[in-house]
């Protein structure tokens, strides 16, 4: 039985410039990055680890016979010096007859409109960008520069910040998104000393000085104090560390993938739900890794934080429902005895009503349109009825129809239902949470609720033999948004109709 080959350590040192190529090749082929035939996107800042990063490759490129292209982008913080790095990127892939994707982007704009750091709105618009450009172009893998001494701060950032194991475990060489790391076997000194003896040219960024900014002040100050008084070898004994944390994330995040099929269900890529009774059973840690996993799909240009965590074990222990956690990209309520994760949705319905005077097509401002018009009869409709579209009493459903919000006090009898009930505890029956309810449309004939879309018909607009006349209704969204959420509530009746 062979156990493997022992897994390759990161060199510091600049004494041999020269070790990095080879190292680089190693690291590459022990970690599987590239495939033979592959295409790589390399990610050029115009710093010297990415302008590193992609003579490496231009040189390593035959043994798999990769196809490379170079990515840019440009986040406008840092004004013509901005400029004079994509300016910089563009012509050195041309000399080197490379295909480059310029982008640019309004970090600070993002930033104030999420409400979140300039560097993570500049890491989320960045690496939106560059996967696009992967899949827009058909790239196999995007290449990234970090060295092994973004790796050793990364951990002492997130250990600053409280990060558990999960954290502390940094950046993976190779994932399944298709991102690849090179360099994250050569500290920083020896890709500068490889550039120098090459008399390669790269940009300098000057806001990396600047003890503004914490990881700044963890490489300038933090870490040289470190080396000096306690460790010389920190970074390797670091390194090491990060690497043993990984190996027991690989089998912790196998038994997080099994266990989260038992307990939780995504109803549609923007929703997903945990069972709080489920979650309840667990050890606190496989409890705290399912929230982290969870979460970590919607934000999945963040790391996960141990606030973040405490938050939802809060929202969980709420004894009742209606709770909402906002993590920007990621909304969070508890309903009933589930968590719900879900994207952002659009503002709630609000006035004014949108009015149909007659047959034809009004829109709501909002996003949706209702439709109506005049059949002798009900068509002959073989399977389930379609949610979007009924057939109601001409004689009791009159014009004009009103497409409005769900307002409190509204009243509705559901078809079937004995009686008048209120439109709340009708939602709550049909399973519908709380935080969805502001954004569903209903129609309403002289004050009276005579269609939830979706979900019901009211009984006093039921077409009855013999026909005198019926209208067919329709409800349509016009928005991606409000598509959105019409695909919430299908799905979430048919979950409802399953458990039935």
């Amino acid at each position: 039985m062979s156990l493997g080959k022992p897994l390759i350590e990161p060199l510091f040192s600049s004494d041999n410039p020269g070790r990095l190529l080879p190292l680089v090749q190693d690291f590459a082929r022990q970690e599987e990055m590239f495939k033979p035939g592959g295409r790589v996107l390399v990610a050029v800042s115009g710093g010297p680890d990415s302008v590193a990063l992609l003579h490496l490759l231009v040189r390593l490129r035959k043994e798999w016979d990769l196809e490379l292209g170079v990515a840019h982008f440009d986040h406008a913080l840092r004004g013509e010096a901005s400029r004079e790095e994509a300016r910089f990127v563009a012509g050195l892939a041309r000399s080197l007859g490379l295909p480059v994707y310029l982008g640019l982007g309004e970090v600070r704009q993002l930033a104030r409109r999420q409400k979140i750091s300039l560097q993570m709105a500049a890491r989320r618009l960045r690496l939106d960008f560059l996967q696009e450009v992967r899949r827009d172009h058909a790239y196999d893998h995007l290449a990234l520069g970090h060295t092994a001494d973004d790796q050793v701060e990364l951990f002492f950032l997130r250990l600053l910040r409280g990060a558990g194991a999960e954290g502390l475990k940094g950046m993976w060489p190779r994932t399944a998104e298709g991102l690849v790391r090179p360099l994250l076997i050569a500290g920083k000194d020896l890709v500068l000393a490889w550039l120098r003896q090459e008399n390669l040219a790269y940009c300098q960024d000057q806001s990396n000085l600047s003890r503004r900014y914490l990881r700044n002040r963890v490489r300038l100050d933090l870490l040289p104090a470190l080396l000096k008084e306690y460790n010389p070898r920190l970074k390797t004994a670091v390194w090491r560390l990060m690497a043993l944390l990984k190996e027991d994330e690989r089998v912790l995040a196998r038994v997080t993938e099994n266990t989260w099929e038992l307990v939780g269900r995504f109803i549609t890529p923007d929703l997903a739900v945990l069972s709080l009774p489920r979650l309840a059973e667990l050890d606190f840690g496989l409890m705290t890794r399912l929230l982290r996993r969870t979460l970590g799909r919607y934000l999945s240009h963040q790391e996960i934080t141990q606030s973040q965590v405490r938050a939802l074990l809060s929202l969980g222990a709420a004894r009742q429902s209606g709770g909402i956690l906002d993590f920007g990209t990621c909304l969070v309520a508890r309903a009933g005895e589930e968590l719900h994760f879900f994207k952002p949705l659009p503002p709630p319905i609000s006035r004014p009503f949108a009015i149909l005077p007659g047959e034809g097509l009004v829109e709501h401002p909002s996003g949706w349109r209702l439709g109506a018009r005049s059949l002798a009869e009900p068509p002959a409709v073989s399977g389930p009825l379609p949610l979007d579209k009924v057939w109601v009493n001409q004689r009791e459903a009159t014009f004009p129809l009103k497409l409005r919000a769900i307002l409190p006090g509204d009243r509705f009898w559901p078809a079937g239902a004995p009686g008048v009930r209120k439109m709340q505890d009708f939602l709550v029956d049909a399973k519908i949470p709380r935080w969805l309810r502001p954004h569903l449309p209903i129609v309403t004939s002289r004050s009276r609720v005579v269609w939830v879309p979706g979900l019901r018909l009211a009984e006093p607009v039921r077409p009855t033999a013999p026909h005198r006349g019926v209208l067919e209704l329709t409800l349509t969204p016009t928005k991606p948004e409000t598509a959105r959420v019409w695909e919430l509530l299908v799905a979430l009746r048919q979950r409802r109709n399953r458990a039935e």
